[in-house]
């Protein structure tokens, strides 16, 4: 048990939490080691569980009915959550979540979920914080779709991803970087497409690819050709 309050501790949403509670957390979920690829809840399915990523890195995506073609809204990292939309509302999953590498789970009944929230309101408002936060970046992106040609959608990708990663010295380190089938599905387009503008930023001396990693050399330019692009 010890380690297993240890490992949810450093989960964003928990963190900041007593440690009792946390430990009864613990105690109420179910633990669960997931392969790579496979599915965790699918969209459109009626579950309510809530998840806690310990390790590992998923998926959270939807394929269209006609091709299949994945269209990719987000990574989930070890310590974040996912799940508590259908716990709040009640209402079918709204993507399918696959484990991108093996992963281990803590898993939360809704119940037990709702509970929690009612017991520690601050745990609610740093629920409600990243609601919000999810929101603004939909927003984002479906502004990017509407308005933005290929190009201009792969630099702003490759800028949201490096910001994530972390800036230091006006440079940053995406390690590792997505795939290129996986940075196109969260654009929308297709791999030979992100392939070719990241062929010309790298000749460019903004980034450059090493291994799995992508290393962003000049972050004020990445940001100057996102401006660029998008007729800033």
């Amino acid at each position: 048990m010890p380690f297993r309050m240890a490992t949810l501790k450093r989960c964003e949403i928990l963190r900041d939490l007593p440690d009792a509670v946390v430990r009864d957390v613990a105690r109420s979920c179910t633990w669960h080691s997931v392969p790579a690829g496979k599915q965790i809840v699918m969209a459109n399915e009626r579950t309510r569980d809530v998840y806690f990523v310990t390790k590992g890195k998923l998926r959270a995506l939807l394929y269209s009915a006609a091709e299949g073609k994945p269209v990719l809204f987000a990574t989930i990292g070890a310590e974040e959550m996912f799940g508590e939309l259908s716990a709040l509302d009640g209402e079918p999953r709204s993507v399918t979540i696959e484990a991108s590498s093996d992963c281990m789970l803590a898993v939360l009944s809704k119940d037990q979920f709702l509970g929690l929230l009612k017991s520690h309101p601050e745990l609610s408002l740093l629920i409600m914080k990243k609601l919000a936060g999810k929101v603004r970046t939909l927003s984002d992106r479906i502004f990017e779709f509407s308005t933005l040609s290929v190009q201009a959608r792969v630099h702003a990708e490759l800028l949201r991803l490096a910001i994530l990663a972390g800036e230091r010295d006006g440079r940053a380190l995406i390690s590792p970087a997505p795939l290129l089938a996986d940075f196109a599905a969260r654009i929308s387009t297709h791999r030979e497409a992100v392939s070719r503008v990241l062929s010309r930023i790298q000749d460019m001396g903004i980034v450059r690819r090493e291994g799995p990693d992508l290393h962003v050399l000049d972050m004020e330019r990445l940001r100057a050709l996102h401006r660029d692009s998008r007729g800033e």
